[in-house]
């Protein structure tokens, strides 16, 4: 599947494509997501197909390139600016959840394996993740210093 996506991407033309550029916190990074409806070889694999998407970033962090290209297949027929709305919508979740949670909250090294222990203890730090911003920490590190002595605080903001 993946090769084929490759392929209808160099093969075909897109039908629309929109491109954005960012700068700010000592990066820069520019955006391409271009949008195929030529499905080679990829319809007869999923139903309802309709779109293939191909987003291309590159820019310089921290002083080094990168370039990465994700391919994506869609029953949505949307612009290409709807699709860069999606995707950025995505990483706006994995940034402000996901990753909070398993850098500053270590939830890929936690010991808990068995049972509903791990999904148990995923909504104790989901439900810590949403206490600190509502509490205004624009930082989860910075609310996990300021509430780790003060129980009752964190209880408090659950009113």
């Amino acid at each position: 599947m993946h090769k084929a996506l490759i392929a209808a991407t160099r093969e075909y033309q897109p039908i629309d494509c929109y491109q954005q550029s960012e700068r700010g916190h000592s990066r820069w990074e520019h955006r391409r997501i271009l949008v195929f409806d030529q499905l080679a070889g990829c319809s007869n694999q999923w139903t309802d197909l309709r779109r293939l998407i191909c987003v291309q970033r590159w820019g310089v962090r921290n002083r080094k390139f990168y370039y990465y290209t994700h391919y994506y297949i869609s029953d949505l027929a949307l612009t290409a600016y709807a699709f860069a709305a999606l995707v950025r919508g995505h990483w706006s979740i994995e940034n402000q959840l996901h990753w909070p949670k398993d850098m500053v909250l270590n939830e890929d090294k936690a010991k808990q394996r068995y049972g509903h222990t791990p999904a148990n203890w995923s909504m104790v730090r989901n439900i810590f993740v949403n206490i600190a911003r509502k509490l205004g920490f624009s930082s989860i590190a910075k609310a996990k210093r300021a509430l780790a002595n003060q129980p009752q605080k964190v209880l408090l903001s659950l009113q």
